[in-house]
């Protein structure tokens, strides 16, 4: 049975703890795990999946930041245990799907993804980012990207024969997240791989920077968040994303089909 994601029936999917939504539909959040709520969507009910989701166990213990002058970064959500979610990203993706990891993650993605979704891996180049604190080995210079696609839908983006590089500076603003990205980054991103009034998805949204990316591109967003105080986040910065741009105003509002329960 489809069912259609009215406010009342969004918070009958199991897992939906909260919900925001513009009036116009543009945009869509849950507050809830992710991993419970994926599996209630359709296949393909989305245009794009571009999401941060946790990394390895190692990267997490071993964060660290400039800020503070050098000190370790609280990472206070779980590592990722499995790669369980690039198989429900791709059945729910009709193109693109775009997920940061750790550079030495990108084989695990390679394998979930399998050969008919794998495109490569990507790099995000921070020319800025945290020097190796020891000085008795290289730092990190960057993080990966694997950039996979849906098998069911021809490969196109908007970039032409630009490498899979993308170089900006850590963003170490005030935003209440320990790994939040930078809305730089983040809005080339989604001008290279989607298209004016696209719906993206992020299903480990965080502070809400894809969906502030979205908004200021003219793309429809739709995100999940499991942390109560992150989603908080993620929905003032939205508001105040919405309110700054008038973009929204010709975006085509989300379709009877999307967001619906798997039969």
């Amino acid at each position: 049975m489809n069912t259609n994601l009215t406010r009342s029936e969004a918070m009958s999917l199991r897992g939906v703890q909260r919900e925001f939504r513009t009036d116009d539909g543009s945009v869509v959040l849950y507050q809830g795990d992710c991993n419970e709520i994926m599996p209630q969507l359709e296949d393909g009910s989305v245009d794009h999946v571009i999401a941060d989701p946790p990394y390895d166990q190692r990267t997490h213990e071993r964060a660290r930041s400039l800020k503070n002058g050098g000190s370790d970064i609280a990472i206070d959500f779980s590592h990722l245990s499995n790669m369980q979610h690039v198989g429900e990203f791709l059945r729910i993706s009709r193109r693109w799907v775009i997920a940061f990891c750790a550079l030495e993650q990108l084989g695990e993605y390679k394998v979930a993804a399998g050969d008919a979704a794998w495109i490569r891996g990507g790099l995000w180049d921070r020319p800025d980012g945290t020097p190796q604190i020891s000085g008795d080995r290289p730092g990190q210079g960057g993080e990966g990207i694997a950039i996979m696609h849906a098998p069911r839908t021809k490969k196109r983006w908007n970039a032409g024969g630009k490498r899979g590089t993308w170089r900006c500076g850590v963003d170490r603003s005030a935003v209440d997240h320990p790994t939040c990205k930078p809305l730089k980054l983040m809005c080339e991103l989604v001008a290279d791989f989607t298209e004016f009034g696209d719906l993206v998805a992020d299903f480990y949204m965080g502070s809400g920077t894809t969906g502030v990316a979205c908004i200021q591109n003219g793309r429809r967003f739709f995100g999940i968040e499991k942390e109560p105080r992150y989603f908080d986040v993620a929905v003032s910065r939205i508001r105040e994303a919405i309110a700054r741009t008038s973009l929204l105003e010709a975006a085509p509002k989300i379709t009877q089909r999307s967001f619906t329960e798997a039969t």
